[in-house]
């Protein structure tokens, strides 16, 4: 069987990105220290040109291994919650699986809807400072001409409840275009 690439903002995206980030920054790793024993081995010497490719080689594999650690520390949505999300975000602009971070904190955001304007998300845990994303997300909505009411939960029941309302809004085909794009911004500041 084929693997597919997982999207951003699909179920299962973080367990995917985790993959392929470990595997990703093994072998950013492996060539720079691999070239570095070929320097050693072949000049008996750290003193050679292979030695600075490979501290050279070195730079893009440690920017992978903080993507990595990044990934690493996110959980995701279970198999569960996203069989009970998943129905009441049909027919809207929805997203699983988003990792924001901010200039203080990195939020999880397992589920989040976008309907008419409307930015709706459950939070992975009780954040203290969720008020601080809602702003982050609606300042950098805006900038791109947007205009957002941002609302983030951290109980099932009432995130649950307000997809019930957001479904019963009705919505133009211009409100779509509108959510697909402010979901693109969204995807464009998360991990």
């Amino acid at each position: 069987m084929k693997n597919k690439k997982i999207t951003k903002g699909s179920f299962g995206y973080i367990s995917y990105c985790k993959k392929r980030e470990i595997l990703k920054t093994a072998l950013l790793f492996l060539i720079p220290l691999s070239l570095f024993a070929a320097g050693w081995i072949t000049t008996k010497s750290r003193l050679n040109v292979l030695t600075i490719v490979a501290v050279l080689g070195m730079l893009p594999a440690s920017k992978s291994a903080v993507l990595m650690i990044m990934y690493l520390k996110g959980h995701g949505i279970s198999r569960e919650e996203h069989d009970l999300y998943a129905p009441l975000m049909e027919g809207m602009t929805g997203s699983f699986d988003l990792i924001f971070t901010t200039y203080e904190k990195t939020y999880e955001i397992p589920a989040l809807v976008i309907r008419c304007g409307n930015i709706v998300g459950i939070s992975a845990g009780a954040y203290e400072t969720i008020r601080d994303l809602e702003k982050h997300i609606e300042h950098s909505v805006r900038q791109e001409g947007y205009s957002v009411c941002v609302k983030f939960f951290d109980k099932k029941e009432a995130y649950m409840q307000r997809l019930g309302s957001l479904a019963k809004l009705e919505e133009s085909e211009a409100d779509v275009a509108a959510d697909l794009a402010i979901r693109q911004v969204l995807f464009d500041i998360s991990l």
